[in-house]
């Protein structure tokens, strides 16, 4: 192997900086084949050097080529002449070596010139930071895959699932700057110990890193000064995505740092895509304060909107009116005869009903705190067993959850309690004003109507006594059941899992299934313990599902989707998740289809695996065969992509539907969409929503997304602006204060107008007070909605997260979101206004942000009942025990819901 060629052309690294920045001056002047030729001549001689091993010459060349690509990206033809430039130049790929060389020349030059020095004596310069930033600039911005793309070294932005899991990785060394003002700052920010805030006030033109220190506090200080240390900057404000806007706040810091910061050299300068906004929206349990929100200031983009959305501005509802109609909390003008009149008259409620139904829940409540105490001494029984006999440990764990559950009950009977009271109170008051207006109702008719209320309740006694001693045999069934259950699993495990299938998925190894391995691992089991009932052919054939996975089933026959999941240690938030998916009807249909994998990615970060393990599953849950299984191999490929859920930490189940979503979004994203010639000529919200996708679709973006329109209309001229934003639930605030509510009235929290300060008015050309309003623009098939339960404590000097118990009232059927509806987007599309939903699934959390539980109610569509999925215990419930306050993510369906085939 030869030796490089002797250092020549300076005395130090920084020196071949200026040899390299030189650039004919009227460069930028010439045609663009022209700089094109130049530029492949650049790439024949450096090439020509590195093979001579002319370290100097070939370092020089790179850069100079790297400098004249900026020319040509900026040149007025390069637009029209993409083909051209990439077929002289090379693709990505061809750059991407480039830049390898590049780094592999730096480090050797660097580490030669040292050397050199060290051997004459003399001190070497300081080092700076090219002004090129060669890994960090120098590139050629395209959407074509075969395009020219020269791209830098490393990536420019992460995701907040990518920082998230960086954060929790502590073999990764870097620095968080926040760009937002101080007061935002303070309000809200992440949880991580190199986290410090440069406020947007200090970066403006002209600031330089040392200026940015001394303006900096003290306590500030010591955390800037890691940027020296640290392996990667990362940067982010509220909500910037993709490249920033020149002159932002986040555009001069990263500016700063690249050309202005010289205690810096191979420091990664990364930004956080969709900044704290993001961040905070997929993990607000890493954030201070994740409810809070800044003051908005929204660009206008209203010139390329036909339609006025709102030609009144008081047509606009504002959120302010949307906890004060009645249903929440009614208030009751006392001064007003015919306001308490209008009110009681439209429920038509005699007292002698509000007393009975008062009655009813009290007898409830007393009922179910006798279960509690029922069920604490059968704990407390339970631990008093020495020795434990197998299975005591689920038990125990079972009747725990079961105790907060109980206690969740309660809590809604006090809450209906507290209503019903308040209604008595109003309708005495109306009562009186009705004597004193002399409209007294006769002695016989108050006769009859106590008569007619006292056999209703004594009804309604029997019944609810009926109901009890049903319930409460169920209930002794049921722990026998799990008793039962949780002793057949123990000597079902030990009786079939033999010695050399045991310790095969270390927490540190590939794991099972291992994508990564050459042969695959087959669990094995008894033939024996299998059922010998009669199966078709088809059904054989999908159970090679269950053999290839370690899916490790308890048989026993059931009804097709009453299969539970086992709890793989804190694992209850997945699998809530996965049975509301899993009793989405049009879903299972999809997965249940062998083609499927024909529409699965194999392109993206998760290569299909994602929806393939979903799948099996699901596949695997409507066997009918099975009276629980565990879902390992799925939980060990979303621990590989999102490393917290692979762990045995309780998670957010609605972080995890969240991400869950786009993964299989991505997993399934294959389908074209129709794209016109020009996305000009489309509406808005047409366009906007082919941008999101970038032109590809998947079933799941047809099922699970929809699209909302932002409208903010200025207070003085009535401009109207646009924006759209595609999502795949929608997440409702709570009331502050109070234990009841309606869903309606947490939509129209969401969806009405709020006050904006300092909204610049393209037409006013100034800052001027505006109005935002939310409406949907695309209803989504499948509606999943999310209640913001959690949120830090305002008033404890620590954070310590709360959650709100408030029992919110939502329908089971007839939905109807029609009145959210843009109404542009409905003069476009009539049919959105037929939209209607149906529940068909709801994922519950008790107890609280500390120690807490998730299970699922699901209509199952063969039988049309509800079911309560437990993890493994799954049993039926009455509709009218769906409606809690657990209630934590609601799933509607506005598709036809059909009962599934048998043939499976």
């Amino acid at each position: 192997m030869s030796y490089p060629k002797q250092l020549y052309m300076g005395e130090h690294f920084e020196d071949l900086e200026k040899l390299y920045m030189k650039l004919p001056p009227d460069i930028k002047d010439r045609e663009l084949d022209i700089i094109c030729k130049s530029a492949r001549k650049l790439i024949e001689h450096s090439e020509r050097y590195y093979i001579n091993r002319d370290e100097e010459m070939a370092y020089i060349g790179y850069m100079r080529l790297i400098n004249l690509v900026q020319v040509i990206r900026k040149n007025k033809d390069y637009a029209r002449k993409k083909e051209t430039v990439t077929k002289l130049l090379g693709t990505q790929s061809d750059f991407n070596r480039i830049f390898e060389k590049l780094h592999k020349l730096k480090d050797s030059l660097e580490h030669r010139y040292k050397e050199r020095a060290r051997q004459k004596g003399v001190t070497p310069l300081p080092k700076t930071v090219d002004s090129e930033r060669e890994s960090k600039n120098g590139s050629l911005v395209g959407k074509d895959e075969g395009m020219m793309i020269p791209a830098s070294g490393h990536k420019q932005t992460v995701t907040a699932m990518e920082l998230h899991g960086m954060i929790n990785d502590c073999r990764i060394s870097m620095l968080i700057m926040d760009c937002r003002p101080v007061k935002d700052f303070e309000a809200s920010h992440l949880r991580y110990s190199y986290l410090v805030n440069v406020p947007e006030h200090l970066l403006v033109a002209g600031m330089t890193a040392g200026k940015i220190n001394h303006a900096l506090p003290p306590e500030s200080r010591t955390l800037w000064s890691n940027r020296m240390v640290k392996d990667q900057v990362i940067l982010m404000d509220w909500n910037t995505a993709g490249a920033p806007v020149k002159d932002t706040p986040i555009y001069i810091l990263n500016y700063i740092l690249c050309h202005y910061d010289q205690d810096i050299e191979d420091t990664k300068i990364i930004r956080l895509n969709g900044g704290y906004e993001s961040f905070v929206l997929h993990y607000p349990a890493s954030c201070s304060n994740p409810s809070y929100r800044p003051p908005m200031v929204v660009d206008g983009i209203g010139d390329n909107i036909d339609d006025i959305e709102y030609p009144n501005i008081s047509d606009i509802p504002m959120k302010e009116e949307s906890f004060t109609k009645p249903g929440f909390k009614p208030t009751i003008d006392r001064n007003s005869k015919v306001a308490a009149v209008s009110l009681y008259e439209a429920r038509k409620k005699p007292l002698e009903d509000i007393l009975v139904e008062h009655e009813q829940i009290l007898d409830k409540s007393k009922q179910n705190a006798l279960e509690i105490i029922n069920t604490e001494t059968e704990l407390k029984n339970l631990e008093k067993q020495q020795p434990l006999e197998p299975g005591v440990d689920e038990t125990q764990e079972s009747l725990l959850f079961e105790v907060m559950q109980l206690k969740d009950r309660q809590r809604d009977y006090e809450a209906e309690k507290a209503r019903i009271l308040e209604e008595e109170e109003n309708y005495k008051v109306m009562e009186k004003e009705q004597k004193e207006r002399g409209e007294q109702i006769s002695t016989e008719q108050a006769e009859q109507l106590e008569r007619e209320a006292y056999e209703r309740r004594l009804r309604d006694k029997e019944r609810e006594q009926r109901e009890l001693e049903e319930k409460c045999q169920r209930l002794a069934r049921e722990r026998e059941e799990k008793l039962a259950l949780a002793r057949e699993q123990k000597r079902h495990l030990k009786e079939n899992v033999p010695e050399t299938s045991k310790g095969a998925y270390p927490e540190d190894d590939q794991g099972p299934n291992s994508y990564g391995s050459n042969a695959m691992r087959l669990p094995l089991f008894d033939r024996s313990a299998k059922p010998l009932t009669d199966h078709n052919q088809n059904l054989r054939l999908r159970d090679l599902d269950v053999v290839q996975r370690d899916f490790a089933p308890v048989y026993g026959s059931v009804g097709r989707g009453l299969t539970g999941l086992k709890n793989l240690g804190n694992t209850c938030y997945m699998n809530s998740i996965l049975q509301c998916l899993s009793n989405t009807y049009f879903l299972n249909e999809f997965f249940h289809d062998p083609s499927f994998k024909m529409h699965l990615n194999r392109n993206n970060k998760t290569q299909g695996k994602i929806g393939e393990e979903v799948a099996a599953v699901i596949k695997a849950l409507w066997t009918g065969q099975y009276k629980c299984i565990a879902s390992k191999n799925l939980r060990y490929v979303v621990g590989q992509y999102e490393r917290q859920f692979g762990g045995i930490e309780q998670q957010d189940s609605h972080e995890f539907l969240t991400i869950l979503m786009d993964w299989l979004h991505s997993d399934l994203q294959t389908k074209q969409m129709q794209i016109p010639p020009s996305l000009d000529q489309m509406p808005p919200s047409e366009k906007a929503w082919i941008e999101h996708f970038k032109g590809k679709g998947s079933y799941i973006s047809e099922l699970f997304y929809g699209q909302i329109k932002s409208t903010v209309k200025c207070t003085r001229c009535h401009k109207e602006s646009a924006t759209y934003e595609s999502f795949s639930n929608l997440s409702l605030e709570l009331p502050q204060d109070s234990n009841i509510c309606y869903l309606e009235n947490c939509l129209d929290m969401y969806f009405n107008g709020e006050e904006v300060r300092g909204w610049h008015c393209p037409k006013c050309k100034s800052n001027q007070d505006a109005i935002k309003k939310l409406d949907i623009s695309r209803l989504p098939s499948i509606l999943v909605v999310h209640f913001k339960r959690f949120y830090a404590d305002p008033d404890t000097m620590s954070t310590v997260y709360r959650k709100k118990q408030t029992l919110v009232k939502f329908p089971l059927s007839e939905l109807n979101m029609t009145r959210y509806l843009a109404r542009t987007e409905v003069n476009r599309n009539k049919r959105l206004t037929t939209f209607r939903y149906h529940l068909y699934g709801v994922s519950n959390h008790y107890g609280s942000m500390e120690s807490g539980h998730y299970t699922a109610f699901c209509l199952n569509n063969i039988h049309q009942k509800w079911f309560k999925f437990d993890d493994y215990n799954v049993s039926s419930i009455d509709a009218s025990d769906v409606q809690a306050s657990a209630a934590y993510i609601l799933f509607y369906s506005c598709l036809p819901d059909r009962p599934q085939s048998d043939v499976r």
